[in-house]
């Protein structure tokens, strides 16, 4: 069951967000009905892949039954399909290990790449110029400065470690990053396994991939729900649904997801003052595509009005966006992107509710960044535990009604008392040093992505 609101008599007939006086029901938000709709979309959707397809119907399924009117905005993604890869060590000993592709890293020759290991724990100059045609044993993070090292020494392979949980972590490259400079096969290496790797002094390896990568439609789903009294102020709620390859992303970020798709359930049978547009954005893994695709498509309307400014002049005020959540061990926590007064606001709210809840003033790794960059501000929602992220144990063991509830109803009410104040009760401007932390982040994971 989806959980299908009762009729509200205060607005039956007169059309959502048109109402004028109504009485408001209870903010509740219901976790029983969000994890229901969890269990229906815990399932690989990888975006641009029939996956990612299969949840968007699901999704816009939900939300016509609550009422509301979805649409999809499709874009183009690079993306890839797994098919097989495998790591052989030649000597001193003999021993296969099972390892992940890297998406859009390329696949190997049918006879693989054979080659002298090295593990690379430095960057200096001395380390970068001894990995000429070496296969390369890396743990750090591949940000656009040690890609473009990494390239320039002209290192064969890459085995990236993954972190130490029981199963693989799927990564990709960044495909903006292969564009620019080039590519760098690799795959991704269990930590027991590179532990043992090491210990036992392998020399020599063989590395095996094999993928399929190709351009693919994603989708955006968009609905909005119409302010009955400040509708030209827009607050935008939104989740990416998309996971990375092979993992069921029941927390990262199914949870968001269900949480929005809870409040866009909610403000369907209680329509708030200023206008909502709840946007559930596909192939934010593949590098926040589908909320790049957004403000690209909706530049005009997400531009700064001009001077004079009044009650009625269209603009996006707010986003709120929820990645990941819905664990049942988790620390809750609220990153602000914006003015100091927000972070104030909603630390002051989590302690008015007794909710445990982190507030930090920072950008958020996620799909509000392509707004923050247009000097829209931002509040991302999240409940982080554990060490399953982006691997297939990102499932539905992880996760409970329970452990959707102090994010979903703190977010819910949170929401609500903004969408319904008489003026938003703190500044909307974005301060230099998040400007800088924007700017920064950027240039280190998207370097080519400048909207304009």
């Amino acid at each position: 069951m989806f959980g299908t609101p009762s009729p509200n008599p205060s607005h039956q007939g007169r059309g959502i967000g048109f109402v004028r006086n109504y009485t408001v029901k209870d903010t509740i938000f219901n976790q029983h009905n969000a994890f229901a709709l969890l269990k229906r979309i815990s399932f690989p959707r990888l975006g641009g892949t029939a996956g990612e397809k299969k949840a968007v119907r699901i999704l816009k399924q939900y939300l016509v039954s609550i009422g509301l009117k979805p649409k999809e905005e499709t874009f183009k993604v690079q993306t890839y399909q797994d098919i097989s890869a495998s790591l052989e060590v030649l000597t001193p000993y003999h021993k296969r290990y099972p390892v992940a592709v890297v998406g859009n890293s390329g696949s190997t020759p049918p006879q693989g790449l054979s080659g002298e290991l090295v593990h690379l724990t430095t960057f200096s100059s001395d380390a970068l110029s001894k990995i000429k045609n070496k296969i390369v044993l890396i743990y750090n993070y591949i940000d656009k400065v040690l890609y473009q090292k990494l390239l320039q020494a002209k290192v064969k392979a890459l085995i990236r470690i993954s972190e130490p949980t029981d199963a693989l972590r799927q990564n990709k490259h960044n495909d903006l990053f292969s564009k620019a400079y080039g590519r760098i096969l690799s795959v991704t290496i269990g930590y027991k396994d590179a532990l043992e790797i090491v210990h036992q002094g392998a020399r020599t390896v063989r590395v095996f991939s094999k993928q399929k990568e190709y351009r693919a439609t994603s989708r955006n789903i968009i609905a909005t729900i119409r302010g009955y009294e400040l509708p030209d102020e827009k607050v935008i709620i939104c989740a990416h649904y998309d996971g990375v390859n092979k993992s069921p992303a029941s927390v990262d970020n199914g949870g968001g997801t269900v949480t929005v798709a809870e409040f866009a359930r909610y403000f369907a049978s209680n329509p708030p003052k200023r206008t909502i547009i709840l946007s559930f954005f596909g192939s934010e893994e593949l590098g926040l595509k589908g909320s790049i695709s957004y403000v690209q498509r909706h530049k005009k309307e997400l531009a700064p009005p001009k001077l004079p400014v009044s009650l009625k002049t269209p603009r996006v005020r707010l986003v709120i966006n929820v990645d990941v959540t819905g664990t049942v061990f988790g620390n809750n926590s609220a990153v602000i992107c914006g003015s100091k007064a927000i972070s104030n606001f909603v630390e002051g709210f989590a302690k008015e509710k007794g909710v445990p809840m982190a507030v930090s003033h920072r950008a958020y790794s996620s799909d509000n960044i392509p707004f923050n960059e247009r000097l829209i501000p931002s509040i991302s929602l999240n409940r982080a535990s554990g060490i399953y992220g982006h691997t297939s144990l990102d499932n539905l063991n992880l996760v409970s009604a329970d452990g959707l509830k102090p994010v979903g109803q703190f977010g819910l009410e949170l929401v609500s008392r903004i969408v319904n104040a008489v003026e938003i009760p703190f500044d909307l401007t974005i301060p230099e040093d998040n400007k800088k932390f924007i700017y920064d982040y950027i240039e280190k994971f998207n370097p080519y992505y400048r909207p304009r």
